[in-house]
C-alpha cells in the first residue's frame, strides 16, 4: 500500500524559522519601546527641572517687583533676619515698605535631605492669597535643589536684573538653563 502525501499545513522547519523571526521582531520592538521610555522619561525630568527653574526666577522676580532697591552681591549683613550658614549671598532686596531685606543665598544645604548645592531664600512667608506677610516671622526656605549657579546682572542702562539658573542634569553632564529679566 502506497501513502498519499497531502500538503496540508507547514513543516517542522517553517514553523521554527516563522517563530525564530517573531521573536526577533518581538526583540526588536522591546528594544524600540525600552528606548523610547528612557527618553520619555529624560523628557519628563527635563521638563520638570525647567518649570522648578522658572517658578524659582518668578519667585525672585515677584521680590524685585515690591523692590525700592536690591544689592548684588552683598557682604554678609548681622541686620539679615537668617543665617547664611557659609552660603554666598547673591542678592539682598529692600523694599519701600521698610522692612528687613530679602535675600537670595547659594551654597551648601542645610541638611543631608538635599542633593547638592541649594538656592535658599531668606524672606517673609506667605499669606493664603500668595502675597507676602510683612508682619510674620522670616523665614530661610530652601527654593531650588542642585543648582549649579545663580548669574545676576544689573543692566547698566536700565533698572532691570537679568537672572539665570543653571543646574546639571542628573547623570549627565548637560546644563539645563533658564532665565528671565526682572
Amino acid at each position: 500500500m502506497r501513502l498519499k502525501r497531502f500538503s496540508r499545513g507547514f513543516t517542522l522547519v517553517e514553523l521554527l524559522m516563522a517563530a525564530g523571526l517573531g521573536v526577533v521582531f518581538c526583540g526588536l520592538a522591546a528594544q524600540l519601546l525600552i528606548g523610547d521610555l528612557a527618553h520619555g522619561r529624560a523628557l519628563a525630568r527635563r521638563l520638570q527641572l525647567r518649570r522648578l527653574q522658572r517658578r524659582t526666577l518668578m519667585l525672585v522676580k515677584g521680590d524685585l517687583s515690591r523692590a525700592d532697591h536690591w544689592q548684588l552681591q552683598p557682604a554678609s549683613d548681622p541686620g539679615w533676619r537668617c543665617s547664611m550658614a557659609g552660603r554666598q549671598p547673591l542678592i539682598a532686596i529692600s523694599s519701600a515698605e521698610g522692612v528687613a531685606a530679602v535675600v537670595y543665598s547659594l551654597g551648601p544645604p542645610p541638611s543631608s535631605i538635599w542633593r547638592g548645592q541649594v538656592l535658599m531664600r531668606c524672606g517673609p512667608s506667605f499669606d493664603l492669597q500668595g502675597q507676602p506677610n510683612l508682619e510674620g516671622a522670616y523665614q530661610n526656605r530652601v527654593v531650588l535643589d542642585q543648582v549649579e549657579a545663580l548669574h545676576v546682572e544689573q543692566d547698566p542702562d536700565r533698572l532691570l536684573l537679568r537672572l539665570e539658573i543653571q543646574q546639571r542634569l542628573p547623570g549627565s553632564d548637560q546644563l539645563l538653563r533658564s532665565s528671565a529679566v526682572g
